[in-house]
């Protein structure tokens, strides 16, 4: 298992960011592991053909099914919403240092299968770091930037329910569902089936990114050369790559299609905008049927920045329970 410990000053600093090139190195992942991941199977048909035009070769061979990924290609943003642009700079100016240690790392621990193809990148860190910065930004471009919309709704609303827990239940709320493997233990963080070094904070807080590619898996970033970091699963994920929810029968004839339909849909949380566009409504259509939902206390509502999330009651999950049986 792996421990982070806390200080008062850590408790106060945790805080939550939604990184593009996270993203996209968890979707590269699962291109090249699907039999693992299920879930993504719709999302790996939509995109085959238009990965198989990508070369990724060396983005594989640092991402083992078990083992090390280096660090560098995925440093922890400094912004809560840190642009593609901005974090693949990063990953440009890594020391050479940094990049050789972090690829003979990748390479001997668990001994990774891909070891001549890091050997041939240790013979030119600097063109490697250029090369694999390439394939990582065309992986965004092709795979990731078209998707961004919507897979950005899913993550904020998922900050926005973690928040939430963190404000009601302090830190041992928000661990104790954020992942299975997750415990809060007094000042603790303890990650099981982790093999990485446990860490102090010492003040530097923990830096927490929901991934709609991380599922069922969690990562953590301990190196002291990086912020704290635990990536988790979104919630709501699966909703991307499935088809919308169709409300049951008895609640269409109940509540009309329409306003069924939103009703359902209301899981994740969402924005009259996200909905109008989801299901190719009018705005004053889809804000006329969520007043309703509210006025009958199926559905409540609140503001997020310059947002305003609906999501089901417990009344209207009831209702909807109850129309299926």
């Amino acid at each position: 298992m792996t421990v982070l410990r806390f200080t008062q000053k850590d408790a106060l600093r945790c805080r939550f960011g939604a990184s593009q090139l996270w993203e996209t190195m968890s979707a590269v992942r699962v291109l090249h592991g699907l039999k693992h991941r299920q879930l993504y199977l719709p999302w790996v048909a939509a995109k085959r053909e238009a990965a198989a035009q990508l070369d990724l070769r060396g983005l594989k061979a640092l991402q083992p099914r078990v083992g090390f990924t280096p660090d560098f290609l995925t440093p922890p943003p400094k912004a809560s919403r840190a642009k593609f642009a901005t974090e693949i700079a990063r990953v440009r100016s890594t020391p050479l240092d940094r990049v050789r240690a972090e690829l003979i790392r990748s390479r001997d621990e668990l001994n990774n299968p891909a070891a001549p193809e890091i050997n041939r990148m240790l013979e030119d860190p600097a063109g490697a770091r250029e090369r694999l910065a390439d394939e990582i930004e065309t992986a965004w471009t092709t795979l990731i930037r078209p998707d961004w919309p919507m897979i950005s709704r899913v993550l904020e609303d998922d900050i926005a329910y973690r928040g939430r827990q963190l404000t009601d239940g302090g830190l041992a709320g928000l661990f104790d569902d954020l992942h299975p493997t997750l415990t809060w233990e007094d000042d603790r963080l303890v990650a099981a089936r982790h093999r990485d070094q446990d860490r102090e904070l010492t003040g530097q807080g923990l830096l927490l990114v929901p991934g709609v590619f991380q599922w069922p898996y969690l990562v953590m970033v301990v190196d002291p050369t990086y912020q704290p970091t635990v990536v988790y699963p979104a919630r709501g994920a699966a909703r991307l790559w499935s088809d919308a929810p169709a409300p049951p029968d008895p609640l269409a004839r109940l509540l009309g299609r329409t306003r069924a339909t939103l009703l359902v849909a209301l899981d994740p949380p969402s924005t009259t905008s996200a909905l109008a566009a989801e299901y190719g409504l009018a705005l004053a259509t889809v804000a006329e049927h969520l007043a309703a939902l509210h006025d009958a206390g199926l559905a409540s509502r609140r503001r997020t920045g310059h947002q305003v999330h609906y999501r089901r009651t417990e009344v209207g999950q009831a209702v909807v329970d109850a129309s299926v049986g």
